[in-house]
């Protein structure tokens, strides 16, 4: 932390005019430039006086923050994917360490009263997917927002997310490395959108030159539409050597449909699915997939939220957190 006489040496003056001019004391007579330069390196040295920090350090002390969990998702939601479930602990684990009172809004039951039932709210933790008019309501609510599994605009809200084409292609280079030339997606959609995971599939197996819009099956991210789909693709017989699956839930379904129908994985179809859901490594055969840290999402997403709110920061922030590829015994290469 700069002091009084790191300013002074800089500025060529003693540290009393420095103590003088940065507490603003009108007997003080320095010339104007000699002012402006001490204000200039105290600004540089990030300088703060005492009664400056004091302040600060007992209004952070003090103030109880009350922040609105909004999740982009019908309550259910948590039951097809614990991976939301893991972001909403992450997140009331970490705001009961930061001493935050949060309240919960599943987004569906909100839609229409989105301003009579969220009121008096320091800041808001948004999961999930939300664009134009829900954008607006919540703006409506707190300027202070912080989105999580989704960013809406880099340049404006802070956000914590995971490179999801960065892992599409991660296990499409993978399958491809152990000889699969024909790859197939089972995948899911939350809005009319393609899902990140969707568009990067079909962008870079066109790039391989391996793309095959019969390869591509989009149900819902529950473990039934998994075994729908599954279903589907054992009963045509003619069917890609692996599959990329968006998310461990529907590949637990998938691979009940494909045990049930006699198709073996990984002998037949390996599998890599996303998440590393805990019931990933006790499936049968145990589930290869990319591990997300869901639950330090949720985490990152209270201190991001906590650094605003104590007015630690003013420029958006993106976090990226990194996943990891575990192989297990839906491929053939498992460690």
């Amino acid at each position: 932390m700069a002091t009084l006489k790191d300013i002074a040496a800089e500025a060529g003056v003693s540290p009393a005019t420095v103590s003088r001019v940065l507490n603003e004391d009108e007997s003080v007579h320095v010339r104007e430039e000699t002012r402006t330069k001490i204000f200039e390196v105290a600004e540089k040295l990030q300088y703060k006086t005492i009664a400056t920090r004091y302040s600060k350090s007992t209004r952070s002390s003090e103030r109880k923050f009350k922040v609105a969990l909004i999740l982009g998702y019908r309550e259910k939601g948590e039951i097809d994917d614990s991976y939301y479930l893991s972001i909403r602990y992450g997140i009331e684990s970490q705001a009961k360490e930061k001493k935050l009172t949060i309240k919960k809004y599943y987004y569906p039951d909100i839609k229409s009263s989105i301003h009579s039932k969220i009121k008096d709210v320091d800041g808001i933790i948004a999961v999930g997917y939300f664009q134009g008019e829900d954008l607006s309501a919540l703006e409506k609510i707190s300027e202070n927002i912080v989105f999580v599994d989704y960013s809406p605009d880099d340049e404006k809200y802070d956000s914590v997310v995971v490179d999801l084409t960065r892992i599409t292609k991660r296990v499409i280079d993978h399958f491809l490395a152990k000889g699969h030339n024909r790859i197939g997606f089972i995948g899911g959609r939350d809005c009319d959108e393609l899902d990140q995971r969707e568009a990067a599939f079909r962008e870079y197996t066109s790039y391989k030159d391996i793309f095959n819009e019969k390869d591509i099956h989009i149900g819902g991210f529950s473990s039934m539409s998994g075994y729908k789909m599954a279903s589907e693709i054992a009963q045509g017989g003619d069917f890609p050597s692996a599959f990329f699956i968006g998310n461990d839930s529907m590949a637990i379904g998938a691979l009940r449909a494909f045990n049930e129908r006699g198709i073996r994985v990984p002998e037949d179809i390996s599998i890599i699915s996303v998440n590393d859901i805990p019931s990933a490594k006790f499936t049968f055969p145990s589930l290869s997939t990319v591990k997300i840290h869901s639950e330090f999402m949720g985490e990152e997403a209270v201190n991001l939220l906590t650094q605003r709110l104590n007015n630690q920061k003013k420029i958006p922030i993106k976090v990226i957190i990194p996943t990891e590829l575990i192989l297990r015994n839906t491929t053939r290469d498992n460690n």
